[in-house]
């Protein structure tokens, strides 16, 4: 059975639940740095929560939109992007 809109044989591309610190860079506007601080704070809270935290440079898209208030479609409008 053939998807509507997409290529035969495509099922469909699964959604990134993480973000990447190039992804914090654009959505806060900070260095690379503290993107990478953020990421691991993002991350450390995840832990806290009893959630596995992403490997280096990655962290939960939905925890980091919580966090810093910024709304879901935002976050992302910016991963689909890249």
């Amino acid at each position: 059975m053939e998807t509507l809109g997409m290529a035969p044989g495509v099922i469909g591309v699964a959604a990134r639940i993480f973000i990447t610190w190039e992804d914090v860079m654009e959505l806060l506007g900070c260095r690379k740095s503290k993107a990478y601080k953020i990421v691991h704070e993002v991350n450390e809270c995840a832990k806290k929560k009893g959630n596995s935290p992403f490997p280096s440079g990655k962290a939960n898209k939905y925890l980091f939109s919580e966090i810093y208030g910024i709304p879901i479609e935002e976050v992302n409008r910016v991963i689909s992007n890249r």
